[in-house]
């Protein structure tokens, strides 16, 4: 988010300090242990999580199974765009059982308009080296891809096929109504987000050698057949992520950061307060409870379940914060009711008595998605 709306990284160190990891920890360990959670996963983010280097991630794991002893052990998950990826550093992610995710948004010419060095080079051919390193030490990485809807669908398909991934997060781009993903956005009846997507989801379905998972398409079908999944931007689930800034900060997820300079900054910091503490800050209770504090037209919506008002930073807009729908809404509203045919298309009749979405009604849902309008 540092090169969006916000730049308050600049303000922050670079690294954590031993003070602020062990503060961290011992907050995360307080948290398990008063509320008996079975399970407690510490997601290295950044920037580029790696250049806080391998002395400090090592340091932040052992301190963590120290602390967390007698309790649950607590998961590691890292999230890098690949380019600093080492044998060195394959061997202590194996050895720490970290989950690991790489950035990667298409093949070369797709990834190098947007993810680039500071000296403007494109970073697909370090970062692919970094996957192909991470397979090989069998970290089965799995993959975070912005969609880019300017380029094929099949390509793309093909690309992400070729890498073999345990589960692939396409993710929308970062916007809101202040600044949408391209001009005019809001006010034109366009769903071109949701026409790649469902091309997308058809290669998916059709192809019965793909055997990685697509989160976006699970998460939908999930809230559609009445299963919980834990995504955070779409469906009626409650968000359980905190951000700790490197000085310690606590604060909502890092995306609000697209919204405006400052607003994910908060009074409070691991070293004085708890994660308790944290739903006295409305943002963070916003954030938490995303799925039930919609907008009206998102209230009234066909699609309230499914959608439960898209990601919360989409639905920002500085006149009216973030009661409004979704900036894709329309998009969203077209790829859950066409993922919703071919749910309906698909599965038993027997099956399909049992789940919510059969007494939806469909000339309603088909006049809400031609006709109606997306509330703004």
């Amino acid at each position: 988010m540092y090169n969006l709306a916000d730049s308050s990284y600049l303000e922050q160190p670079r690294v954590m300090s031993t003070e602020i990891v062990e503060a961290t920890v011992a907050r995360a360990a307080e948290h398990v242990s008063l509320h008996s959670l079975p399970s407690f996963t510490f997601v290295f983010h950044g920037g580029e999580p790696l250049l806080a280097g391998i002395g400090t991630f090592t340091h932040f794991m052992d301190y963590a199974l120290a602390t967390f002893h007698g309790g649950p052990k607590p998961a590691f998950a890292v999230q890098t765009n690949g380019t600093l990826l080492t044998p060195e550093w394959c061997e202590l992610l194996r050895r720490y059982g970290v989950t690991v995710g790489i950035s990667l948004d298409g093949p070369q010419m797709t990834n190098d308009m947007n993810r680039v060095d500071h000296n403007g080079k494109g970073s697909y051919k370090a970062a692919r080296n970094g996957w192909d390193l991470a397979v090989s030490y069998g970290l089965d990485p799995g993959l975070l891809q912005v969609i880019n809807i300017n380029h094929d669908v099949e390509t793309i398909y093909g690309h992400v096929k070729s890498l073999t991934p345990r589960v692939v997060d396409f993710l929308l781009p970062d916007a809101t109504h202040d600044t949408p993903p391209t001009p005019f956005y809001d006010k034109l009846e366009i769903t071109p987000y949701a026409d790649w997507l469902l091309d997308l989801f058809s290669l998916w379905t059709a192809d019965e050698s793909s055997a990685f998972q697509i989160k976006l398409f699970e998460s939908i079908i999930a809230s559609l057949i009445g299963v919980t999944s834990n995504a955070d931007s779409l469906g009626p689930s409650k968000n359980r992520t905190l951000i700790i800034e490197t000085d310690g900060s606590i604060e909502p997820v890092d995306v609000l950061k697209a919204c405006r300079h400052g607003i994910t900054k908060t009074s409070l910091n691991v070293r004085t307060n708890t994660f308790d503490e944290t739903f006295g800050h409305h943002l963070l209770t916003l954030y938490y409870d995303s799925a039930d504090l919609l907008c009206d037209t998102c209230k009234r919506c066909v699609c309230k379940h499914e959608c439960s008002g898209g990601y919360l930073p989409h639905r920002y807009r500085s006149d009216s914060s973030f009661d409004n729908p979704s900036i894709y809404c329309r998009d969203l509203m077209k790829l859950i009711l066409g993922i919703q045919a071919w749910v309906v298309t698909n599965l038993p009749v027997e099956v399909q008595s049992k789940v919510e979405f059969a007494s939806r009604s469909y000339p309603e849902a088909r006049s809400a998605l031609m006709g109606g309008s997306s509330g703004r």
